[in-house]
């Protein structure tokens, strides 16, 4: 911009070492429009640019010749500077000129777009790997979620079907939700690479993360009626339901309770503890029988006890070892009221008869199953849980392994057992992640496995192997929900207070041996629609014991 303070022939010697520029000059002096400056161009100052046709014989006045211009008043000044004056460089603005030399109308004319490439800054390919981030954390919240439901359904077979069709659809979310966040992460770099000013808005992921969301919300509440998270607390003695039994009479901080038997002859709960059986009154006690001391009635040498079983007149206790071959010890009452050390508190002890040696080291439960009951013509048989050690890809890992012993073989003048047969533990154990057996019984029919890691009793018919019945342990103490280690089914019958001559009422008490800390529990169980549930002092909120189908 020229302000006039130089005559027309110094401009013209500027003009001479700038060809390919125009130079304006304000005239303060010509008249105005509106208020505003008129700019003219001297007609000996203007240099042909190369490719656009003579400005002179094109602009006969000075409004044509503004008319004709490459830019506006608004460009003036926006170009190199020097102190003579401003000067635009019509090579620089040649993009202003259509291909006939004349200058585009803004009016009526189109927009030409930049053929520039959209400059990319570096924090936007951070942020592109911050979304990309943020989508998968979704998909591995639906993951979360999926192994919650799964794991739900594996501790409760009733509601195993409900739980993997959920667990399976939040699976399959999860993984379509990461490769389509995978996809949308390549395509944006791909539109930065090549500095593409559109295509990053995303209409389609929104929408998949809510019906993913409402989906698996919709799952779960169509089956809220099917699928029940059963929560439990600590069980309360309650007088008549759930009584704790006292342990004063032993010493407690040597007690390890690891089983439990009912000696319906001698009218007595035995409970094994390392190398001691300790005794208890059968039956469900009253507040005043449970302040009677219990009392140790067998001390074996060597022993470390983990279940009794009663086999004819003896009382049979296996004793583990987990470094060598486990043992079976038979046991025998016998009145020692006339013996020298006789201590005057009960005239009836166990002694040891004999001790047979078995193959499986670490030996946990033992159940007498009766003839017949495992099949058609099939011999009674004593069946023994424990783990095996066995070598894996995964390196040693301890599994289930059930032997049967027939109960004919048990002859007194060997000292070695040899099993005649297996129990298929793969269909005894099926769906649970811990499959250490803590106690085992057969009562009335059934057989009941207790799983002390999984905190569940399993209820099989032996003759068909069907799982009929499954009971959630209660918990006796925070921490110990996995140390129950001894169970004991107990059918009552006594006569009723009134109603006609003869009649009794029967029930059935649970006996729970728990490992640590010291305590044994009694319960009385309730019969709905032919299942056994806990009582509700046992703390466990849905029903105890529920039948499959």
């Amino acid at each position: 911009l020229y302000n006039g303070s130089r005559s027309s022939s110094a401009a013209a010697q500027d003009s001479l070492t700038a060809p390919s520029l125009i130079q304006y000059t304000r005239d303060d002096n010509a008249s105005t429009v509106s208020g505003s400056s008129h700019y003219s161009i001297e007609r000996p100052l203007v240099q042909q640019p190369r490719g656009y046709p003579s400005l002179e014989g094109s602009c006969s006045t000075t409004d044509d010749m503004n008319q004709s211009l490459p830019t506006t008043v608004s460009n003036i000044g926006q170009s190199d500077t020097n102190r003579r004056g401003n000067w635009i460089s019509i090579r620089r603005r040649s993009s202003m000129f259509l291909k006939d030399g004349s200058v585009p109308n803004k009016s009526t004319s189109k927009p030409i777009a930049s053929k520039q490439r959209l400059r990319v800054e570096p924090k936007s390919h951070f942020a592109n790997e911050r979304t990309f981030i943020q989508w998968i954390s979704a998909a591995l919240l639906f993951i979360t979620f999926s192994q919650l439901l799964y794991i739900l359904g594996s501790s409760n077979p009733d509601i195993e079907r409900q739980t993997a069709v959920a667990g399976t659809w939040m699976i399959a979310m999860s993984l379509f939700i990461a490769v389509y966040a995978l996809i949308i992460y390549y395509r944006r770099v791909y539109l930065m690479a090549n500095g593409k000013p559109y295509g990053y808005a995303d209409f389609f992921g929104p929408g998949l993360l809510t019906f993913a969301v409402i989906s698996g919300v919709a799952l779960i509440l169509a089956f809220s009626g099917e699928i029940q998270f059963g929560t439990a607390s600590t069980m309360t003695p309650v007088s008549g339901q759930c009584m704790k039994r006292s342990l004063s009479g032993v010493p407690v901080m040597e007690m390890q309770p690891s089983g439990a038997l009912v000696d319906e002859k001698e009218g007595l709960l035995l409970v094994p503890s390392l190398n001691h059986i300790v005794a208890f009154e059968d039956d469900l006690p009253s507040e005043g029988e449970n302040n009677q001391q219990a009392r140790i009635v067998a001390t074996v040498a060597g022993a470390n006890m983990e279940a009794l079983e009663r086999v004819g007149k003896y009382i049979y206790a296996l004793s583990e070892d987990t470094d060598k071959k486990s043992e079976i010890i038979a046991l025998e009452w016998v009145d020692v009221s006339l013996d020298s050390d006789f201590d005057g508190t009960s005239s009836r002890r166990l002694q040891e008869s004999h001790r047979w040696k078995i193959s499986l080291p670490g030996a946990e439960g033992m159940a007498l199953v009766p003839e017949g009951q495992l099949g058609e013509g099939s011999a009674a048989k004593l069946l023994v849980a424990g783990l095996l050690t066995e070598s894996t890809k995964k390196g040693l890992v301890d599994v289930l392994s059930i032997d049967a012993y027939d109960q004919d073989t048990l002859d007194f003048s060997q000292t070695k057992l040899d099993k005649t047969s297996k129990i298929n533990k793969k269909l005894v154990a099926k769906g649970l992640k811990d499959e250490k057996v803590g106690s085992m019984q057969f009562f009335e029919g059934r057989l009941y496995v207790l799983f002390d890691n999984a905190r569940v009793i399993r209820v099989f018919d032996p003759k068909t192997g069907v799982v009929v019945q499954e009971v959630m342990l209660p918990i006796a103490e925070a921490g110990a929900e996995e140390e129950w280690e001894g169970m004991r089914l107990q059918r009552i019958n006594k006569e009723a207070d009134a109603g006609l001559r003869g009649a009794s009422q029967s029930s059935v008490v649970l006996h729970l041996a728990l490992d640590s800390p010291a305590q044994v529990w009694s319960l009385r169980l309730r019969n709905e629609d032919g299942q056994w549930i806990l009582p509700t002092c046992a703390g466990v909120s849905i029903g105890s014991i529920s039948r499959r189908n």
